[in-house]
């Protein structure tokens, strides 16, 4: 089932008090639900031409999180983003896949989409399935972004989870607090069993005998200030994916892209183009 209709204002309107770019125009956005076995997935759409940018988001979150981001994009590529498998408006219709079987399931959808061979870009929990994806589906990507991606496991010690405490706590550490209200309103939206559920998915799931068969090539962008995921499992990450290179974003936070959407953009798309960026 594909159901498409067009948004009646640029998406996600309240999600940041001023653009990252005053005065362009928001690219036109279209709504779709496709139907991939069990599950139908929500997706928005714009932008045109012969390449793809998938955008995924992280956990609690929904298509949304890419607000200040989408129309950078769409002046160059089509641009999809899927609400995860219950989040956002993909309600949760059978069962929540683990990180393997969702990145099946968005493979699928992919296809379903008519994406073909796509730039990939994933943020937290969607750069652990984008691992995922590149690692399984080859094929399937031609450049990959990882954006803070969750999927290297955290010590379970005291003296981690006191250290955490420690990290997360200053108010700088949160991002920009224009966001908070879209990440509750999402949280909200999915419920406390689902966000539960798929939070012991990713912490049971370690990425890291995946990294070395990413074969397309892979920038990371990180925040300066990610508590959650600090830099340090970027350059982990930097040191074992082969033909991939980290950029560190200053006074960002865990959603570089919402904190630094400027920064982030001058980043990922001469990336995307074939400039090699970060170190």
């Amino acid at each position: 089932m594909i159901l498409t209709r067009p948004l009646p204002r640029p998406p996600f309107a309240t999600a940041a008090p001023a653009a990252a770019h005053p005065g362009r125009q928001p690219a036109p956005v279209l709504r779709s639900l496709r139907d991939v076995g069990p599950y139908r997935i929500h997706s928005l759409e714009a932008g045109e031409g012969d390449e793809c940018v998938v955008l995924l988001h992280g956990l609690s979150g929904s298509s949304r999180w890419w607000d200040r981001n989408v129309a950078d994009f769409a002046g160059r590529f089509r641009v999809l983003v899927p609400d995860m498998i219950g989040f956002g408006r993909s309600r949760l219709t059978g069962p929540l896949p683990d990180m393997a079987g969702a990145a099946a399931v968005l493979a699928d959808w992919m296809e379903a989409a008519g994406a073909g061979r796509v730039h990939l870009v994933g943020h937290s929990m969607g750069g652990q399935l984008a691992i995922h994806l590149a690692a399984r589906f080859p094929e399937r990507i031609s450049r990959l972004v990882l954006a803070d991606a969750s999927g290297i496991p955290r010590p379970l010690s005291a003296r981690s989870l006191i250290r955490f405490a420690r990290d997360v706590a200053p108010p700088a550490r949160w991002g920009d607090p224009a966001f908070i209200p879209v990440i509750v309103g999402d949280a909200f939206k999915s419920g406390p069993l689902t966000i539960l559920r798929a939070l012991g998915n990713i912490v049971r799931d370690d990425v890291r005998p995946l990294l070395p068969r990413i074969q397309a090539p892979t920038l990371l962008v990180w925040g300066e200030r990610d508590a959650l995921v600090p830099v340090r499992c970027g350059r982990e990450m930097r040191k074992t994916i082969p033909n991939s290179r980290l950029v560190v974003i200053p006074r960002a936070a865990h959603n570089p892209m919402v904190d630094r959407p400027a920064e982030f953009a001058a980043a990922v798309l001469p990336f995307l183009a074939g400039v090699e960026v970060g170190q």
